[in-house]
C-alpha cells in the first residue's frame, strides 16, 4: 500500500501540471499559451531555417522577435533586422509566410519587415479582423493581394512596399474605412486607383509610387480631410491632375514621373499646408499658376522635365519659406525672375535648358544660403559678376550655353560655348 501511495503521489502532481492550461493551449514555462499562436511562431523558425542568417533551429519559441502576450494570445509581434526598436534581431526570416498565421485571431499587431519572406499573403489573412498593424515591407512576396484582406476591419495601418506584389488592388480593400496609413509603393501593381479610396475618410498617409498603375487619378481624393501626404509617382496615370485635390489638408503630394497632361491646376494653390509639391517628368504645358504663390509654407518646388511655357509668376513673395526650386527642362521665357531675389532661405535653384534672357542679377550671387545654382542652356546675357568667386560658403554653378561675355571669373571652370553679343 505504501509503494502505491508513492506512485500515485507523482502522477498527481504531473496531472495538475498538465491541466493547469484550458483545453488547447500550451504549458511553456508555467505559462499558458494558445497552442496555435505557437505553432505559428514555430513555423515561422522551421520555414527560415533554409534561407540565409535564420534564426537557431533551437530557439525557444518564445525568444523569436519582439513578442507581446496577454492571457495566453499573441497580441503583438514583431521581428526585423534594419529597424532601430525592440523588434531588431541579427538573424532574417525566410520561407513562405506560415498559413498559421489564420489563426492568430487576437494579433493586433505584426511587422516582419526587412526579411527574406517569399510565397503569396495567404488568404486566411482575413480572419484577423482585430489586426491594426500589418508590416510585411521589405521582403520578396509576390502573388496578388488576397480580396478577404476586406474581411480586416480593423486594420489601419498596410505597409507592402518593397516586394514583388502583381495584379489590380482588391476592390474589397476599399472596406477598410478605419485605415490611416497605406503603403504599396514599389510592386508590380496595375489597374486603375480605384475610386473608393476617395470614401475611405481617415487615410492619413497613402502612398501607391513605384508600381505600374494606369488611367485617372480619382477626383474622390480631394475628399480627404485627414490626408497629409499623397504619392502616386512613377506610374503611368493620365490625364489632368484633378482640381479637387485643391480641397486636400496636405503636406507633401508627389506626383512625378508620370504622363499627367494639362496645365497645373489654379486650385493647387489653395494647399497653404503643403511643404513638398512634386509634378516633375510629366507632360504638363499651359504657365506656372499666379496661385501657387499663395503656398507660404512651401520648402520644394519641382516642375522640371515638362512642358510649361511662359514667365514665372510676378508676385512670388509668398515663398519666403522655399529653399528649393527646380524648373529646368521646361519652355520658360522671359527676363529673369527678379523675385527670386526675395527669397533669403533658397538653397538651390535651378532654371536651366529654358528660354530665359537678361542678366544674372548681382544679389542673387550675394545670398549666402545657395549653394547650387544651374542657369546653363538659357539665353541670358551680360556679365558673370566677379562676386561669385568672393563668396564665404562654397556654391555649384553651371553657366554655360548661354550669352555672357568675358572676362569670365577664374573659379569657374567650364564656361561652355557663350555666344557673347547675340
Amino acid at each position: 500500500m505504501g509503494h502505491t501511495f508513492k506512485l500515485f503521489f507523482p502522477l498527481l502532481l504531473i496531472n495538475i501540471s498538465i491541466w493547469c492550461c484550458e483545453f488547447g493551449y500550451l504549458n511553456i514555462n508555467d505559462g499558458c499559451y494558445f497552442k496555435k499562436d505557437i505553432d505559428f511562431l514555430q513555423a515561422l523558425i522551421d520555414n527560415s531555417q533554409s534561407g540565409n542568417n535564420p534564426p537557431p533551429h533551437n530557439l525557444e519559441v518564445l525568444n523569436l522577435g519582439w513578442q507581446l502576450w496577454e492571457n495566453g494570445r499573441l497580441i503583438e509581434f514583431c521581428c526585423s533586422s534594419s529597424t532601430n526598436t525592440e523588434c531588431k534581431m541579427n538573424y532574417k526570416l525566410s520561407g513562405n509566410l506560415p498559413a498559421e498565421i489564420s489563426n492568430l485571431t487576437e494579433l493586433q499587431m505584426i511587422s516582419l519587415e526587412s526579411n527574406n519572406i517569399n510565397g503569396t499573403l495567404p488568404p486566411g489573412i482575413g480572419n484577423l479582423v482585430k489586426l491594426e498593424e500589418l508590416t510585411l515591407s521589405s521582403n520578396n512576396m509576390r502573388g496578388k493581394i488576397p480580396e478577404e484582406i476586406g474581411n480586416m476591419v480593423s486594420l489601419q495601418t498596410l505597409s507592402l512596399k518593397g516586394n514583388n506584389y502583381s495584379g489590380m488592388l482588391p476592390r474589397e480593400i476599399v472596406k477598410l474605412k478605419n485605415m490611416e496609413w497605406m503603403y504599396l509603393s514599389s510592386n508590380q501593381l496595375t489597374g486603375n486607383i480605384p475610386d473608393e479610396l476617395g470614401e475611405m475618410m481617415e487615410f492619413k498617409y497613402l502612398n501607391l509610387s513605384n508600381n505600374h498603375f494606369t488611367g485617372h487619378i480619382p477626383s474622390g481624393l480631394g475628399n480627404l480631410e485627414k490626408l497629409q501626404y499623397l504619392n502616386l509617382s512613377q506610374n503611368q496615370l493620365i490625364g489632368h491632375i484633378p482640381s479637387e485635390l485643391g480641397k486636400l489638408n496636405i503636406y507633401r503630394l508627389n506626383l512625378e514621373f508620370n504622363q499627367l497632361t494639362g496645365n497645373i491646376s489654379e486650385e493647387l494653390g489653395n494647399l497653404t499646408e503643403i511643404v513638398d509639391l512634386n509634378l516633375e517628368s510629366n507632360k504638363l504645358n499651359g504657365k506656372i499658376p499666379a496661385s501657387l504663390s499663395n503656398l507660404k509654407r512651401l520648402k520644394k518646388l519641382e516642375l522640371q522635365n515638362n512642358h510649361l511655357s511662359g514667365e514665372l509668376p510676378l508676385d512670388i513673395s509668398g515663398w519666403e519659406e522655399l529653399e528649393e526650386l527646380n524648373l529646368s527642362n521646361n519652355q520658360l521665357t522671359g527676363s529673369f525672375p527678379l523675385g527670386l531675389l526675395g527669397l533669403k532661405n533658397l538653397k538651390s535653384l535651378n532654371l536651366s535648358f529654358n528660354y530665359l534672357k537678361g542678366d544674372i542679377p548681382f544679389s542673387l550671387i550675394q545670398n549666402e544660403n545657395l549653394e547650387l545654382l544651374y542657369l546653363h542652356v538659357n539665353n541670358l546675357n551680360g556679365i558673370i559678376p566677379e562676386a561669385v568667386c568672393k563668396r564665404k560658403n562654397p556654391i555649384k554653378l553651371l553657366f554655360y550655353n548661354n550669352a555672357f561675355c568675358p572676362p569670365y571669373p577664374n573659379c569657374i571652370s567650364y564656361i561652355g560655348k557663350q555666344l557673347c553679343g547675340n
